[in-house]
């Protein structure tokens, strides 16, 4: 087999998210399939690349020299390939990112009803730092994500700008059903200090785990987090096993074996901003795009307060929308 600059972001994709599984399904793959192609991969380099650690896969020796030279290689072609736009008129594609969430697809199709001359390619992660990353190597146009409102969250990088849609966006309680508070509405931080809490998808890199221990410690204790590098659904999974309790947003869909509550107070904060190029996107089109998200966000809403009798009840629980 002969390595192409697929196999290359593979690579770098396992390596970001430190999960086959998490890579597998930011590509669009199979986990097995991932797998068997990684393999071969391995097989063509001649020898592993990366190894199973206690938070994750980690690169081997071999694999950090690969990496890093992998990650340079797509740097320049990236970079040939953005500067080379510059030089045709013809329509491209827009290339849009987004965090993974349950608005994304009703997003998209008004996003291409307001578009209909351009065509877009998606790129769906749980890490705002990668998105962030994809956007300063020029993959991507513009990308939606949420950012701790505290110097934890990744900074915009040179020649990437950012837009404000939602802030102060407020943060949501998932406990599992049997949880002594499940029936409470008045939940604060300070009663979950004998908590256990799952880690978010992507708290180290992006910075939410920094900002809740923060939150936390302000009050007087240190939180207990467990289970790291997981998607999802396997969060869902284990709050509705009991196993742990989590942060989520007001937008999140009803978690089968789960409750979701309001946290008293509002210690944590967030933002949803676009982040964008420039030179690749007009400010017109940024506002439609803007206008296209602010409405589903309203949509899903009001979908979720009617599953959530408490939310006419908590005023602070009601996220701001910013207007393009």
């Amino acid at each position: 087999m002969e390595l192409e600059l697929r196999h290359l972001r593979v690579l770098c994709r396992v390596s970001d998210t430190g999960s086959v599984s998490r890579a597998a399904a930011a590509l669009g793959v199979s986990q097995p399939s991932l797998t068997a192609q990684l393999h071969r991969i391995e097989q063509t380099i001649g020898g592993p690349l990366f190894e199973r650690g206690p938070y994750g896969v980690l690169p081997t020796p071999l694999g950090r020299h690969v990496l890093g030279r992998a990650r340079a290689m797509l740097a320049d072609m990236d970079d040939l390939l953005g500067s080379s736009r510059r030089y045709t008129d013809a329509p491209r594609t827009l290339r849009l990112g987004s965090l993974r969430t349950v608005m994304f697809g009703a997003w998209l199709a008004r996003l291409e009803d307001l578009l209909p001359e351009r065509e877009f390619s998606t790129q769906v992660d749980v890490s705002c730092a990668t998105l962030t990353d994809l956007l300063a190597a020029d993959i991507l146009d513009v990308a939606m994500i949420g950012r701790c409102d505290d110097d934890h969250a990744p900074p915009c990088p040179p020649g990437v700008r950012e837009q404000t849609m939602v802030h102060p966006e407020p943060v949501a309680l998932a406990l599992p059903l049997n949880h002594p508070l499940a029936d409470r509405t008045d939940i604060t931080l300070t009663d979950l200090a004998d908590d256990v809490w799952i880690c978010p998808p992507a708290g180290k890199e992006d910075g939410d785990l920094a900002s809740l221990r923060d939150a936390c410690e302000r009050l007087g204790f240190t939180p207990q987090f467990r289970y790291y590098n997981l998607d999802g659904t396997e969060i869902e999974q284990l709050i509705a096993a009991g196993r742990g309790i989590s942060l989520c947003a007001p937008t999140v869909r009803d978690i089968p074996g789960s409750v979701i509550r309001p946290l008293v107070g509002q210690p944590i904060s967030w933002r949803r901003v676009l982040r964008y190029r420039p030179e690749n996107i007009n400010q017109a089109e940024l506002d439609l795009i803007h206008r296209a998200f602010i409405d589903t966000y309203r949509t899903t809403i009001a979908e979720n307060a009617e599953l959530r009798p408490w939310w006419p009840e908590h005023p602070d629980s009601h996220p701001t929308v910013i207007e393009p």
